[in-house]
């Protein structure tokens, strides 16, 4: 699992540029450095400290997680409380204003990971394709207006788990060839009811499932329709995604489709 804060040199910037720390609390200036610790105190405590067998890494605003493969349950849960902390910090008082918001996003997949012991600074490192692949997924999971996006094989592990459960439900997303990847992967987004946007993102479902379907079968300018209506009638940003893609479709069609779409970017 990836973890990383959105738009982090923007954020950055503003804090450069005096738009957070204005204020004071307590006689003290709000710092980009106190909020990065408040990134890491609300977002990803928890992975650090709540299982031995996790093995986790820092990247700045970011972090790296690996699970035992027996524990889906428990990436769920982590799951859910990362998320709910993170909107518990985000309506909390001073947010937009002395500091800014935290905006997370999850990129999780199921793969075989090697740990190399580094001799530079005495730890273990983890490698292997399964990596690269949670990295490009988290990547862009912006892109799709996701918090939590999966690989199919992380959804066939967990989906049995999220039916049980009424905090999570799913949806579908996109099959693409992530960048670098020759191999295709059907991408979900594991929905959590501490989103405000949880009931309109699987009232969305079957609107987005009829648009899909026409996409995959070539029907890119009814497709397109139908895609723009899950952007206007539930406000999300994948709608708008798919839909400008049908329209580069409907100009430029290709000479063979099997419903597969290529990413350019990380």
């Amino acid at each position: 699992m990836f973890c990383d804060l959105r738009d982090s040199t923007d954020i950055l910037s503003n804090f450069e540029q005096g738009k957070y720390g204005k204020h004071t609390d307590g006689g003290h200036c709000f710092t980009y450095e106190k909020f990065i610790f408040d990134v890491h105190k609300t977002s990803y405590e928890y992975l650090y400290l709540g299982h031995n067998k996790t093995h986790t890494e820092i990247y700045g605003d970011g972090l790296m997680a690996i699970f035992p493969e027996d524990n889906t349950n428990y990436i769920l849960e982590n799951i859910y409380s990362l998320t709910k902390q993170m909107r518990v910090y985000n309506d909390s008082e001073g947010v937009g204003v002395v500091r800014p918001s935290i905006d997370m996003g999850f990129g999780i997949t199921v793969a075989d990971i090697t740990l190399v012991y580094y001799y530079l600074d005495q730890r273990y490192h983890p490698i292997g394709m399964g990596v690269h692949e949670a990295a490009r997924i988290e990547g862009v999971s912006k892109f799709y207006d996701a918090r939590v996006l999966i690989s199919e094989r992380f959804f066939h592990d967990t989906v049995a788990y999220i039916d049980a459960d009424p905090r999570f439900s799913y949806r579908f997303i996109d099959r693409v060839c992530l960048k670098n990847f020759h191999e295709p992967v059907s991408l979900y987004e594991i929905l959590v009811d501490n989103d405000p946007r949880f009931d309109q993102k699987i009232r969305s479902v079957p609107l987005y499932s009829e648009a899909y379907d026409k996409y995959c079968a070539g029907d890119w300018q009814q497709a397109r329709e139908l895609f723009l209506r899950v952007y206007h009638d539930y406000g999300l940003g994948t709608g708008l995604v798919m839909a400008n893609r049908c329209e580069l479709l409907v100009q430029h069609p290709p000479q063979e489709w099997c419903g597969v779409w290529s990413l350019q970017d990380k």
